[in-house]
């Protein structure tokens, strides 16, 4: 079959989740069809030089450092419609091109078509605006509902039992009774990957995936920590490129999966930006950490504070806080 694999790229987790499915679809013997953009399109083709790539746009909005505002939202919500539109209708053009067989689409509300079988990937069934947006929550979660049912099946990466749900009430909610849900419990590309032994042991491993704005602030916070703790080794991973002048402070853009799984498997602290995808991996993995919300983002929030104590996590609200109850 021809089966068209399509992330949204806001975040490489969206990206991160689709490996072990894409990875199985293609063992299978099916032809696989990637449309994507930005860093978690670049992020797949890393792994399937097999597959063949399709640009197809995501909506992109910035980060400032203290989050976002109300305007931010309003913004984000106009591109949102823009965006689902957009995509049913080029989605059309290229089912005809390519003769797709399946569609397989996180978090892209507009991939969608009658006459395909259609699948949608989601940890957020319910969406959570912060408190001072409270009377646009029915109202943002009625309109993706609406688009939700346009799909054959809704594949949700984590658990069907709320008490053991690693997303709680994001991946659970009584007003999706009726639609075709299948809990297919959490993904991790990390499952046929081998430890190395190669990597040190750092005392604190700090794990970012966010706007390169916030990025920024927590290196210029960790250089801090760096050279008042000369004694302490620091590891940070990230997205973005960045430089170190410390010598007990290593910042890895990037790494490959096994060197990823040797410094998270063997370090002896763990601090993380509380996305879901890297909270599956750690989870997957039984790694203790803590995690850290970035500011702004309601569903990181959300996400600490459920899974303070629970699974091994915990939750700190700063990047300080974090480091200074490893050290």
């Amino acid at each position: 079959m021809k089966i068209l694999i399509s992330p949204l790229d806001w975040g490489l987790g969206h990206a991160t989740r689709l490996i072990p499915i894409i990875r199985k679809l293609s063992d299978d013997g099916n032809d696989i069809i990637i449309a994507g953009d930005g860093m978690s399109f670049a992020l797949i083709k890393k792994y399937f030089d097999n597959a063949q790539f399709i640009p197809f746009y995501s909506f992109h909005f910035k980060y400032s450092k203290n989050g976002l505002n109300i305007f931010n939202y309003f913004i984000i919500a106009f591109q949102i419609i823009w965006q689902t539109i957009y995509e049913h209708f080029k989605l059309k053009k290229i089912i005809k091109l390519y003769k797709i067989d399946v569609i397989i689409s996180d978090n892209r509300y507009g991939l969608f078509n009658k006459n395909v079988t259609s699948y949608f990937i989601t940890h957020q069934l319910n969406v959570i605006l912060p408190k001072y947006l409270f009377f646009a929550n029915p109202l943002i979660n009625s309109y993706l509902r609406y688009y939700l049912k346009k799909y054959d099946q809704i594949l949700i990466p984590d658990y069907q039992a709320y008490n053991e749900s690693l997303a709680g009430k994001l991946s659970h909610t009584s007003n999706y009774n009726n639609l075709p849900i299948s809990y297919i419990g959490p993904l991790s590309r990390f499952d046929k990957v081998n430890i190395s032994k190669n990597e040190k042991q750092y005392d604190v491993a700090i794990l970012i995936s966010a706007p390169l704005s916030y990025c920024n602030l927590i290196v210029k916070e960790l250089s801090n920590f760096a050279s008042l703790n000369t004694s302490v080794s620091f590891v940070m991973i990230s997205p973005y490129l960045f430089r170190s002048n410390h010598t007990n402070l290593r910042i890895i853009n990037s790494p490959d999966d096994i060197q990823w799984l040797s410094i998270v498997s063997n370090a002896k602290n763990i601090i993380s930006t509380a996305g879901y995808s890297t909270i599956m991996d750690l989870f997957l993995l039984n790694k203790n950490a803590i995690l850290v919300p970035v500011k702004g983002q309601t569903e990181q929030e959300y996400l600490a504070n459920y899974l303070n104590n629970k699974y091994g996590f915990k939750k700190a609200d700063s990047f300080n806080n974090a480091i200074a109850q490893v050290l």
